[in-house]
Order: C-alpha cells, then sequence, then structure tokens
C-alpha cells in the first residue's frame, strides 16, 4: 500500500490533467512529484508510469539538451535501477550526464549523482572496470564541495564498499562499510534505514568468512530497523528476511528458513515484479533448500523460474 498522501496525489492525477491540460509543462511537474513519492516508497512499477509521462512531456516542450529533460531522464532512470532495467537505465543515465556535463561543466557537484548511479548499474552487471572509475570520479567531486564525514559522500564509500565485496577483496569492503556506519550513525542516529543497510553490507562479509554468530544479530538488527522505520512488506524487509533465512539455511534450519524466503518471496513479487533479480535470487536459495530436504521435483521447478528470470535479464 502507498502512503495516505501519496495516495491522495494519484487520486488527484484526473482532476490536474483536466485542469493543467494533459501535456502541459505544470502536469509534467505533478507527474514527476507523484512518480517520486512512489519511487521513495519503494512502488517501483507504479513510479515508471507517471515518470515515463513526464520526460515525455518533457522532451516535447523543452530542448533535448534541457537541464529540465536531463533530471526527468535521471528519474527515470533511478527507477529502472530500482527494477533491475538495469540496459535501460544505463541509456537513460548516460543521456542526463551527457547534457549537465555540457550545461553544468564536468566538475559540478550535481553530476556525481550521476556517475554513481552508472557505477551501480555496471556493479549490477558485473563490469566492475567501469565502474570503479565513476565511484572514484563522483567520489573526487564530493569531496571536493562536500564534508568528509557527509551523507552523500558516505553514499558513495558504501558503493564502491559493495564493489570490492562483489570483487572478494573483503578487508577493503569493511573498511568503507565501517566508515560508512560511523558517518551514518553519528548524522542520523542508530535507527535509520540506511544504518539497516550498512549493517546487512557488513553481515555479509561475517557470513561470507562462515562467522554465522556474528553476522546474525546484525541481520536481525537490520530487520528490526526496516520494519519500525519502513513497513513490514518494504523490499528491504525482504532483503533481510532472504539474508537471515540463508544464515539458518547453512546452520541446518531448514524449516526456519522456509518460512523466511516464502515470505521474502511474497514481498518482493508484489514490490518488485515476478522477474526481478532479487526473485531469482530467493528462489535459487530456496531451491537448495528443498533439495537439501529431498524436495528434488519442487527445487527443479524453481530452478527453471529461475533460469528464465536470468536468461531474460542477459
Amino acid at each position: 500500500m502507498v502512503s495516505a498522501e501519496t495516495d491522495e496525489l494519484m487520486q488527484q492525477l484526473a482532476e490536474q490533467e483536466s485542469l493543467l491540460g494533459s501535456d502541459s509543462l505544470a502536469l509534467a511537474d505533478y507527474l514527476t512529484m507523484v512518480g517520486l513519492k512512489l519511487y521513495e516508497e519503494s512502488k517501483f512499477a507504479q513510479a515508471e508510469s507517471p515518470l515515463t509521462r513526464a520526460l515525455k512531456i518533457r522532451e516535447a516542450h523543452l530542448a533535448v539538451d534541457h537541464l529540465d529533460t536531463a533530471a526527468a531522464l535521471a528519474n527515470l532512470g533511478m527507477v529502472l535501477l530500482a527494477k533491475g532495467q538495469y540496459i535501460e537505465a544505463e541509456t537513460h543515465f548516460k543521456r542526463a550526464l551527457a547534457i549537465q556535463e555540457k550545461a553544468l561543466g564536468v566538475e559540478h557537484m550535481s553530476i556525481a549523482a550521476g556517475l554513481n548511479h552508472l557505477g551501480e548499474i555496471y556493479r549490477a552487471l558485473a563490469k566492475y572496470d567501469l565502474a570503479e572509475p565513476l565511484f572514484k570520479r563522483a567520489l573526487e567531486l564530493r569531496r571536493r564541495h562536500l564534508s568528509e564525514t557527509s551523507l552523500d559522500v558516505a553514499e558513495i564509500l558504501n558503493n564502491w564498499g559493495l564493489l570490492y565485496y562483489d570483487q572478494g577483496k573483503n578487508l577493503e569492503a569493511e573498511a568503507l562499510f565501517r566508515k560508512v556506519l560511523e558517518i551514518q550513525e553519528k548524522l542520523l542516529g542508530t535507527d535509520h534505514p540506511q544504518v539497516a543497510t550498512t549493517l546487512t553490507s557488513i553481515a555479509s562479509l561475517f557470513t561470507d568468512r562462515d562467522q554465522y554468530e556474528l553476522a546474525e544479530p546484525l541481520h536481525r538488527r537490520a530487520l528490526a530497523i526496516r520494519e519500525a522505520a519502513l513497513s513490514t512488506d518494504h523490499p528491504t524487509v525482504a532483503e533481510s528476511l532472504n539474508n537471515l533465512g540463508w544464515l539458518y539455511h547453512q546452520h541446518g534450519n531448514y524449516a526456519r528458513a522456509e518460512a523466511l524466503y516464502l515470505r521474502a518471496l511474497e514481498i518482493w513479487k508484489s514490490a518488485l515484479g515476478a522477474e526481478h533479480a532479487n526473485v531469482a535470487t530467493c528462489l535459487e536459495n530456496y531451491a537448495d533448500l528443498l533439495r537439501k530436504t529431498n524436495r528434488e521435483m519442487d527445487a527443479v521447478a524453481l530452478e527453471q523460474q529461475v533460469f528464465v528470470i536470468r536468461r531474460k535479464q542477459d
């Protein structure tokens, strides 16, 4: 469910369209507000339509290199990135970045956001050699304009840490994650969703080292923060459920793990769609559990679903 505020904005859309005109820039502003509200609430599938319309309106009215067009491209790119549609997201961010660099210059601080998002895409696509220089350049820009302990700097450090983690550079990743956690807890408090995200990253490092006794309390703390600060059906809650499920899975506590996997799948399918990469990852985990509990046919069926999802993403 969306918040009452966002639901009211959506309910008023038809009235606003009649009042402002179906192809007016004023309507594009309203559509952008609705789309970004939905994005903030992780309703990515619902956010795509208004942000797509807003972009089309701006492209029809404005020059191809107008900064408002760049902003609309970036907004839609964020949604596509969140949905796991990396190639489409890459196209939008590249277009937006080219406009911004031309209009503002390559050293403008706002360029860092686009660089960061492109880095996230290339990390997700395992194009690490493309991702790292983007994170480096984004970090240099933000450090030049902001405090070393700002949240915007922490965002880049976190993404760079994830890049190291994906490459198996766990010591380098942990150092960055702990720096990020220090900044976040100081500026946001200990119960903020961003803190939960960093706790999850550190817990994943412990899991990789088979230090499950250290990973579990961090995952449980992250889950508690997310459920309290967001909602019980938020996509990041599903992430915590899947992570805890994997821990119990590795310990042989299959019944507890299965319940967590099923709950994670329900949330992710509803929030992100049945063909999202996160769904495939959880199905993969669940299939392994089914095989270990002598449910071979069920495991094969899930693995076939994973194959279809992954093939569509390639």
